[in-house]
């Protein structure tokens, strides 16, 4: 068990002890120039795109490559190549004989790997892979503005499509007409010793695992597990330089020979068709699998409108082209919104709330007062505030003043935003009062100079979001007129802190190791966001919106905006979560995660400010995704789902002693600490913890989606006309004839619809309490029912 436990850690030291020479030639053309040494290790990688020569940063010391490496035994074993030829580099460990070849040509970037078995023994590692060498490593600002993050990685039956992207968005495109079985990321370490550790924030680089071990996801070649006696397999890897994320399934068809799918919305409500395009030529098969498992032939069109005729569940279109390449994408139709909060709730109280040393514990708290606010239920209620009086007379006073983890300021402004909707659900102003007082304790206690909400001296203003709870506290004190010098007082000091978030990339920070962390870039421009829709003055509030748009572009390369997936669409890509959430022992993509939710308010906004149909369209991509974190069939909720195809790991299998879900937790332990299962991890769903696991566990962050969720969908309906008249809804039903719009919500929840028009005209919404509300409409607006 001890070489399970650090096998991961023992890849790193090894692979990292490839040696170096630091002898290089440089292969080059009009569009490449790379520089490889006598082991075949890239040492700089340059690609001529519009502005001239730019460097792609590669590993010079730690995980080198392209290099070969394979994992046998638990043990990680590296490769070592000599030039053997013209950028020909070959080498043998025992009788297997290993090779990589590189070129330039046709504005490609090409490596050829070739492994051979010359034993009379099948070769079956765990892993028989490439380190890639392209440094995804992001240590600090300016630095990874120029370091590609590994944004997609997929592996089909016949080929393997990805890309890597700048927070500037240049983006490398990476594929093989190969059968690629698996891939990884070198994930760094965090802190701890060899036995016992945290893994990181940052990522060295990627690995395409040609062999690996079963199990695999199903749409993964299942074959590629083992080199037989006297096989000899070679893979051609593709590189290629673009400029523009629309381009990017385009360009890879082109660059393998291999179908690809652009499907602009991937999770659409009952009723609703999909249009989607399939690039690349010859397409011999067009299949859907629906949720039954039913097989239905689809026409063999280049563009598509496909009707779901199941109802909730996930549709798995396949295409294949003459070549016999397959591709594989997913869509989903969603249940209504109301059930998923609904599920939620009844989730916030089967998954344990805990009082603990960080607020992700508790987080169930605003399912169950959002529901209760739309589905009044006493029981449930009774027993939510039974919970809640209980976890949180362990954090703080009978005046609400926190006694336990103080400088943790978001645990107090995710309290200040639950806090509100209690009051919300209930209408008890003393739940009012102790936001308000919580607000105040913050505003005294961690506002600095700056502006900047701080834990100690670390900018905390954007770990989760501080200002955006107190902006939610605002929204309830504008209402009360005996309150006006509150929301003053609360108002100056948000935009304090906004105003200091204005500066940009060089003032912000989060907690935890230093990268470009997905929640620090999210909060920043939801919070920003936020703010801007407060404003009544133009200007500023275009000058808010420009900053937010910045933040929000420089995200695009940690978000799933392409992947044809409806599992993942929209997902955030973090990847240290599953060490503290659910007790496993390693780092994994979690996409969509509970904080997959911040980007999702901020492109809502970023909708409501600029009218763009991108923004609505990410908004309801991602948080449809993010919904299914519920399981359509039975209801349960799911902590997040796990993009990586294959994860060797470890999860905590029983309690620590002397932990109590019924105390407070100022405790993070690590899966090795403890009594432990292996499992293997791969493209899933991850089921939550807190209903057995006693201590600390962060898995109720899930419940941001559905906070989310009520925020951006419950209530409320789109209707988007495009420039040629085409409408786009979402949670309603829309038809344009002889000059009026009529609209008709998807649920009696529904309470305002926005509608965003080109063209000025009557516009009647049909809302389901029988009654209708009819205006002349020009541009955009709420309508809200009267």
């Amino acid at each position: 068990m001890k070489k399970l436990i650090s096998y991961s850690f023992q890849l790193l030291l090894l692979l990292s002890a490839i040696p170096v020479n630091a002898q290089s030639k440089l292969l080059s053309d009009a569009n490449w120039k790379a520089a490889i040494n006598t082991n075949g290790h890239l040492t700089s990688l340059l690609v001529k795109n519009n502005t001239g020569w730019d460097s792609i940063p590669v590993l010079a010391d730690t995980l080198p490559g392209i290099s070969w490496y394979y994992v046998q035994n638990k043990q990680a074993i590296p490769v070592t190549l000599q030039e053997n030829g013209p950028f020909t580099y070959s080498g043998q460990t025992g009788a297997i004989r290993f090779k990589l070849q590189y070129a330039v040509e046709n504005q490609h970037f090409i490596v050829k790997a070739t492994v051979s078995n010359n034993g009379s023994t099948s070769f079956q590692p765990e892993k028989l892979g490439l380190q890639m060498g392209i440094s995804n490593y992001m240590a600090g600002y300016p630095q990874w503005e120029k370091v590609y993050f590994p944004t997609m990685l997929r592996c089909e039956k016949t080929h393997f499509t990805g890309y890597l992207t700048t927070p500037t968005g240049k983006i490398l495109l990476v594929a093989s007409p190969d059968a690629v079985a698996s891939w990884s990321l070198s994930y760094n370490f965090g802190y701890g010793d060899k036995a016992i550790f945290f893994w990181g924030h940052r990522i060295y680089s990627f690995n395409m695992d040609l062999l690996n071990t079963l199990p695999l996801p199903e749409r993964h070649p299942q074959e590629l597990t083992a080199l037989k006696p006297g096989e000899t397999r070679t893979w051609t890897i593709y590189f290629k330089s673009i400029g523009q994320l629309a381009a990017v399934e385009k360009e890879l068809s082109l660059l393998i020979n291999a179908p690809s799918f652009d499907i602009p919305q991937t999770t659409l409500e009952e009723g609703s068709a999909f249009n989607f395009t399939i690039n690349g030529s010859n397409l011999q098969s067009l299949t859907v699998k629906t949720p039954s498992g039913k097989q239905q032939q689809l026409p063999l069109h280049k563009n598509n409108i496909y009707l779901p005729q199941e109802g909730a569940g996930v549709y798995i279109i396949t295409a294949i082209n003459a070549a016999g390449k397959s591709t594989e994408a997913m869509i989903s139709i969603h249940k209504p919104w109301s059930w998923y909060l609904q599920q939620a709730r009844l989730a916030a109280l089967k998954y344990t709330q805990k009082a603990s040393w960080n607020c992700e514990n508790w987080y169930g708290f605003y399912s169950a007062y959002l529901a209760q606010q739309y589905f009044p239920d006493k029981q449930l209620r009774e027993k939510t505030d039974e919970r809640f009086n209980q976890v949180m007379g362990l954090m703080y006073s009978p005046q609400w003043l926190p006694t336990e983890n103080k400088s943790r300021i978001q645990n107090h402004s995710t309290t200040i935003g639950i806090l509100v909707d209690k009051y919300k659900s209930s209408g008890n102003i003393a739940d009012l009062e102790a936001a308000a007082t919580l607000a105040d304790w913050i505003i005294q206690h961690s506002q600095s100079a700056d502006g900047a909400y701080r834990n100690g001296h670390t900018h905390y203003t954007s770990v989760i979001y501080v200002a955006k709870s107190i902006m939610e506290l605002m929204v309830e004190e504008k209402k009360r007129a005996a309150w006006k010098e509150r929301y003053s007082r609360h108002y100056a000091s948000v935009k304090r802190a906004i105003d200091q978030l204005m500066g940009g990339m060089s003032v912000i920070d989060t907690e935890g190791e230093l990268t470009l962390e997905d929640g620090m870039i999210s909060c920043t421009a939801l919070q920003i966001g936020a703010f801007a829709l407060l404003q009544d003055n133009e200007t500023e509030k275009k000058r808010y919106t420009a900053m937010m748009l910045r933040f929000l572009d420089t995200h695009n390369c940690l978000t799933q905006l392409v992947k044809p997936d409806s599992r993942q669409r929209g997902g955030t890509l973090r990847f240290w979560e599953a060490q503290y959430d659910v007790m496993l022992a390693n780092n994994m993509f979690s996409s969509p995660h509970g904080w997959t939710a911040w980007r999702i308010y901020a492109t809502y906004y970023a909708y409501l400010l600029t009218g763009e149909e991108k923004w609505l369209v990410q908004t309801m991509n991602a948080l449809g995704s993010s919904a299914q974190l519920i399981d359509f069939k039975t209801g349960d909720l799911r902590w997040a789902f796990v993009g990586d195809p294959y994860i060797n790991t470890l999860q905590s299998s029983a309690n620590f002693p002397n932990t109590s879900a019924d105390k407070y937790n100022n405790n993070q332990f690590k899966t090795e600490e403890g009594t432990f299962r292996p499992i293997v991890i791969g493209e899933q769903y991850v089921p939550m913890v807190a209903d057995w696991f006693h201590a600390n566990s962060s898995d109720n962050d899930v419940h941001e989606i559905f906070k989310c969720l009520e925020e951006v969908a419950l209530a409320a309906a789109y209707v988007l006309q495009r420039k040629d008249g085409s409408l786009l809804t979402y949670n309603c039903h829309a038809q344009l004839l002889q000059g009026v719009l009529s609209v008709t919500p998807a649920e009696a929840t529904v309470k305002k619809v926005n509608i965003n028009l080109n063209r000025s005209c009557k516009v009647t919404i049909n809302w389901n309490a029988g009654k209708a509300t009819t205006l002349q409409v020009t541009g955009r607006r709420w309508i809200n029912q009267e």
